[in-house]
C-alpha cells in the first residue's frame, strides 16, 4: 500500500463533517443548475417500475391528425385531437378538447364494457368508470403530460396503459 492509499483509507473512514456536507452541497447546487432533473421525470420512473411489476398491458399508440412535440423527456409527448391506442385485448380512442386553459378527454373502449379508468398527471391521478358501452370522459384537466390506464374486469391485475401523451 503506497502512502496516498493510506491517506485515501484513512479519509474514507472518516466521520462527514460540516465541511463535507457545505461541498455536497455546492457540488449539488452546481449539477442542479447546470442539468436539473426534467419534470415529471421521477413519476414516469415510478411508474415503468410499477408497470413491470404488474406485467401490464402496453398500448400501442395510433395518431389520427397532426403531432407536436411538447416536453423534454426521455419518451417524448405526444400533443394531438384524437388519438388510438391498440393492444391485442383493447383498442382505446380518445378525443381531446381543449376549452380555454383546460381541457376535456373523451374516449371510447373496444370491446365496449365497464372499465376502471384513471389518468395519470403530475404525480396525481383522476379514476373514472366507463359505461356498458365503453365510453367515458374527464373534465377541468390541466394542460400537460398524461397516460391513462384501463383496467378490465375480467382481469383487473393486468392493467392496459397508454404512452405518456400532452393534454
Amino acid at each position: 500500500m503506497t502512502p496516498d492509499d493510506v491517506t485515501v483509507a484513512l479519509l474514507a473512514g472518516g466521520a462527514v463533517d460540516d465541511l463535507d456536507t457545505e461541498i455536497l452541497g455546492r457540488l449539488a447546487a452546481l449539477v442542479e443548475a447546470a442539468d436539473p432533473v426534467p419534470e415529471g421525470l421521477v413519476d414516469s420512473i415510478g411508474l415503468a417500475l410499477t408497470m413491470e411489476a404488474l406485467h401490464a398491458e402496453l398500448a400501442e399508440l395510433h395518431l389520427v391528425g397532426e403531432p407536436a412535440l411538447a416536453v423534454r423527456t426521455d419518451e417524448t409527448s405526444i400533443e394531438a385531437g384524437t388519438i388510438t391506442f391498440t393492444t391485442d385485448v383493447l383498442t382505446v380512442m380518445i378525443s381531446v378538447h381543449h376549452e380555454n386553459d383546460l381541457v376535456r378527454v373523451d374516449g371510447w373502449a373496444a370491446p365496449a364494457g365497464v372499465l376502471a379508468v384513471e389518468l395519470h398527471q403530475s404525480g396525481r391521478f383522476t379514476t373514472t368508470t366507463s359505461d356498458e358501452d365503453g365510453r367515458f370522459a374527464f373534465v377541468d384537466l390541466h394542460r400537460g403530460a398524461a397516460r391513462l390506464v384501463l383496467r378490465r374486469p375480467s382481469d383487473p391485475t393486468m392493467p392496459v396503459v397508454t404512452p405518456q401523451i400532452e393534454l
